[in-house]
C-alpha cells in the first residue's frame, strides 16, 4: 500500500477521449520505493506533432546514406570506358553545413552527385566551349538533373555527364563545373580552359562558371531563349507594325558578325528607334527601355559574332533533355539510388555511342562535314559570274563577295562595308550586301571563314567550298554537278 499517482499521455486532449496509454507511480508507505504500473494499452492518441524524427526525415537520411554507399562503391575510375562511375560528390546531412552558407537559404539534406565515363570526360578535355541550361532541365522528384556538354563541329551535342543536385544555385554550378575539372584530373588530362559559355540568363549558372573557369571567357546567351522573351515582351507595343520592324531591326543585329560590328549596330538601333518614336509612344520607351537594359547592358552574348565555331543557342542541349523527358525515366518517382542506377545507364549508353568502333558512332567531329546540298550550291556558286574583290596579302586572301542577286561591289561600299562608317541602322543593313571570305594561303582551305550567316550557323557555307572549287582545292562529287543551274 502507499500513494497513488497517475499520469496520462499528455498527447490527448484534457477533455475528450483519453490516451489507451498510461502510467502510475506507487510510493510505498514502508519503504523509499517507487513501482511504476504501465497499461497495456498502445498509444492511440492522434498525434498533431511529431516526436523524435519524421518518418520522412529517417527515410531521406536513409536514402541519402544508401546514396552514399552507392556513389563510394562507384567512385574509381573504371577500367572500362563506357561505365558510369561517380566523378565527384557531395552529400551533407540535416546537422552539417557548408563552410560558406552565403546563399543557402532553406533547411534540410543537401547533395551533389555528378556521374560520367572515361569517354565522355576524354570528349571534354578536347572541348572549348561547354553548354549548360537551366530552363529546359530535366526534374527528378522535385530536383534538378543538370547536363552539362559541348557540341562538335556538326552542332551535335556531347553530353560530359549527368549531375542530380538538390538545388541549383551558385554552389550546385560550381560543383557541376568544378566535377568536370575533377575528372579531368581523374584520367590524366589537363584542366579545362572553356573559351565560352553557351546558357540561358541563369545568373547561378554564370557565377558558378565564373568561379571555377575565371571570367576570361565569351558569355553566350541562348538566341533562341532571348528571342522568345523578346517576343513576348513586344506584344505590349501598341502598334503592331512598330513591334515588327523591331523584332525585324534585332534579327539583323543578331547577324552581326563580329563585337565591334555589334556595339555599333546596337548604339545605332537605339538612336533609330528613340529618333522614331518623337511623339513619345510609352510602350515604344517601355520597351527600349527593357531591351537596352536587359539584352544590351546585362546578356549582350547574343549576336552570331561573339565567337567563330560556337552555336548560338543551347537547341541541341535542349533536344538531348527533351529525348530523356520523353522516355519518361524520371517522371517516376524512384529513389534515389535507384535513380542512380537509371542515370548510369543513360551515361553509359551515351559512352556506347560514342565509341568509334561502332557501326553509328556519334563521333565527335573537328571539322564540318559537307553534305550534298551545300556541294551542289557550292557548284552552282562557283560557276556564277559574280565580280568577286580579291585582296592579297602575305599569308592569306580576303575576298569581298557580293551577296545574294547583286552582282558587283561599288568602291565606295566597299569602302564603307571595310571602314564600318555607318551613320544610320538602315545602313548597317546595307552592310549585309557584302559577305567577306578570308582564305589562309596552303593551309587547309575548310578553316577559311566567311561573314554570312550560313557560315556562322554551320561553320562552312557555299563561299568557301565554292572558292575552294574554283581555286581547284578541291573537286564536287559528281552527283553535286547533275542538278540544273537554280534548283537545289
Amino acid at each position: 500500500h502507499g500513494r497513488r499517482v497517475y499520469y496520462r499521455c499528455n498527447k490527448a486532449k484534457l477533455r475528450g477521449p483519453q490516451c489507451s496509454a498510461s502510467i502510475h507511480l506507487l510510493y510505498h508507505a514502508d519503504s523509499d520505493q517507487v513501482t511504476v504500473y504501465k497499461t497495456e494499452g498502445e498509444h492511440d492518441h492522434h498525434d498533431e506533432k511529431v516526436r523524435g524524427i519524421d518518418e520522412n526525415v529517417k527515410k531521406c537520411i536513409e536514402e541519402l546514406y544508401n546514396d552514399e554507399q552507392w556513389c563510394e562503391g562507384n567512385v574509381e575510375v573504371p577500367i572500362d570506358e563506357n561505365k558510369a562511375f561517380a566523378v565527384s560528390y557531395k552529400i551533407l546531412y540535416d546537422n552539417e553545413e557548408y563552410e560558406d552558407n552565403e546563399d543557402i537559404e532553406e533547411d534540410g539534406n543537401k547533395f551533389h552527385i555528378f556521374i560520367s565515363s572515361v569517354r565522355l570526360l576524354n570528349i571534354a578535355s578536347i572541348s572549348s566551349h561547354l553548354h549548360a541550361d537551366a530552363t529546359y532541365k530535366l526534374v527528378w522528384q522535385g530536383f534538378p538533373v543538370l547536363i552539362v556538354g559541348t557540341t562538335d563541329f556538326n552542332k551535335a551535342v556531347h553530353p560530359f555527364g549527368l549531375a542530380v543536385c538538390s538545388n541549383e544555385k551558385i554552389k550546385d554550378f560550381e560543383f557541376i563545373f568544378n566535377s568536370i575539372q575533377v575528372g579531368m584530373q581523374k584520367i590524366n588530362k589537363d584542366l579545362l580552359k572553356p573559351t565560352a559559355l553557351i546558357s540561358d540568363a541563369a545568373d547561378a549558372i554564370k557565377n558558378g562558371f565564373t568561379n571555377i573557369f575565371g571570367s576570361s571567357y565569351n558569355q553566350i546567351m541562348c538566341w533562341a531563349h532571348m528571342k522568345r522573351k523578346v517576343n513576348n515582351r513586344v506584344c505590349q507595343i501598341d502598334d503592331k507594325h512598330i513591334a515588327k520592324e523591331i523584332i525585324e531591326d534585332i534579327e539583323m543585329l543578331q547577324l552581326s558578325n563580329s563585337t565591334e560590328v555589334f556595339k555599333l549596330a546596337s548604339t545605332l538601333f537605339v538612336k533609330k528607334w528613340n529618333m522614331n518614336n518623337k511623339q513619345k509612344n510609352e510602350s515604344i520607351l517601355d520597351f527600349m527601355n527593357y531591351f537596352y537594359n536587359e539584352w544590351l547592358k546585362t546578356n549582350d552574348g547574343w549576336y552570331e559574332g561573339i565567337q567563330v565555331y560556337t552555336p548560338s543557342t543551347n537547341n541541341a542541349l535542349e533536344a538531348t533533355n527533351r529525348t530523356i523527358k520523353d522516355d519518361g525515366t524520371f517522371r517516376e518517382r524512384h529513389i534515389l539510388s535507384r535513380f542512380l542506377t537509371i542515370a548510369s545507364n543513360i551515361v553509359n549508353n551515351w559512352s556506347i555511342e560514342r565509341d568509334i568502333t561502332s557501326i553509328k558512332g556519334k563521333i565527335f567531329a573537328t571539322e564540318p562535314t559537307i553534305s550534298l546540298e551545300l556541294w551542289t550550291l557550292s557548284y552552282q556558286w562557283a560557276k556564277s559570274t559574280k565580280d568577286i574583290i580579291c585582296i592579297s596579302n602575305d599569308s592569306s586572301k580576303t575576298y569581298y563577295i557580293p551577296a545574294r542577286d547583286l552582282q558587283s561591289i561599288s568602291q565606295a561600299n566597299l569602302n564603307k562595308y571595310k571602314n564600318k562608317t555607318w551613320s544610320t541602322f538602315n545602313q548597317f543593313t546595307k552592310s549585309f550586301d557584302i559577305w567577306c571570305m578570308e582564305m589562309d594561303n596552303g593551309s587547309d582551305w575548310r578553316k577559311s571563314k566567311c561573314s554570312c550567316p550560313g557560315f556562322f550557323k554551320n561553320y562552312i557555307c557555299k563561299h568557301v567550298v565554292g572558292m575552294a572549287i574554283r581555286l581547284k582545292y578541291c573537286k564536287p562529287p559528281p552527283s553535286a554537278k547533275t542538278v540544273p543551274i537554280g534548283e537545289k
